[in-house]
């Protein structure tokens, strides 16, 4: 009887464990379920974002070949206005040198024509010795107010040279100033442009991260379930096999107490000497103790 109360304890308990583990196999398809569609909604915001992430390293390459040309163009200009310095301050130097010239009068021309003349009449004249010397003084004034003009010449044509090299270099400059302002008016465009990019992948990464923590919630808990699913499968599997045992404990007992039951007809009948029936006689005969009895009936 204990062992019968046994067996309807357990097979309720089986029964319990079934219904656990069909209500376990509804949770985890609903939370396998829950899985697919964070990941498919955490995917599709990764998605979303390539084309934001894409634009951004494309202005990052593109900013830092801009920032490698604005270096260059700052290099460049920082040289450029270092030559510029050193001509005007060569200029100022042949300026105030070709201040200090004499000015002359008569042209290059005139002084040239002038020496011309007076060689030719020493040379060709006899003249007094005053005239000669005379004429000798005056010659050498001439050449030496040659030497003044020529030498304004030179320096004349060297301001000019290099108030046309200070024009260009400043002419250069500007260009360049013009060519970093631009650089700059981009670059600072750019960031602009890259910041509202950063801002919108942020924004698109914080919901992916949403979804994601949702995901992997998701996935301890699956977890959990098929640890318990585990758990109740081993309890039932275990229940089982113990409700077998009891199953053929049962049996047995049953069939010892048909085999005893049997036994005992068949002793009766020996004893007021009636026919046994093959299953009374093949009781008797398992135990040994049929052979005996027959032949002490007989």
């Amino acid at each position: 009887m204990s062992s019968l109360s046994e067996y309807e304890r357990i097979e309720n308990e089986v029964l319990e464990l079934r219904e656990k583990l069909r209500q376990l196999n509804m949770r985890i398809s609903e939370v396998e379920e829950e899985i697919r569609r964070y990941a498919e909604k955490r995917d599709k915001i990764h998605e979303e974002m390539k084309p934001y992430t894409e634009k951004l390293r494309g202005l990052r390459e593109v900013d830092r070949e801009k920032r490698d040309a604005l270096a260059k163009l700052r290099k460049e200009l920082a040289s450029r206005k270092e030559e510029l310095r050193a001509k005007r301050q060569e200029l100022r130097a042949v300026r105030a040198e070709f201040r200090k010239l004499r000015v002359v009068k008569e042209s290059r021309e005139e002084i040239e024509a002038r020496i011309q003349e007076i060689d030719w009449r020493i040379q060709t004249g006899p003249l007094p010795k005053e005239e000669e010397k005379r004429l000798s003084e005056l010659l050498e004034e001439l050449h030496a107010k040659l030497e003044q003009v020529v030498k304004r010449e030179e320096f004349q044509s060297r301001l000019q040279a290099l108030e046309e090299e200070v024009t260009k270099a400043e002419g250069e400059i500007e260009s360049l100033r013009e060519m970093i302002g631009t650089l700059k008016k981009e670059l600072g465009a750019s960031f602009e442009q890259r910041k509202a990019l950063r801002e919108k992948i942020q924004e698109l990464k914080q919901k992916s991260d949403e979804w994601h923590a949702k995901y992997l919630d998701a996935k301890k808990r699956l977890m959990e379930l098929e640890a318990e699913k585990i758990l109740v499968s081993s309890r039932l599997i275990e229940l089982q096999e113990r409700l077998e045992k009891l199953k053929q404990e049962e049996e047995k007992r049953r069939a010892e107490m048909v085999k005893e039951r049997l036994k005992a007809e068949a002793r009766l009948k020996l004893a007021t000497g009636r026919k046994l029936s093959f299953e009374e006689f093949k009781a008797l005969m398992e135990d040994g103790e049929g052979l005996e009895e027959l032949v002490g009936k007989g």
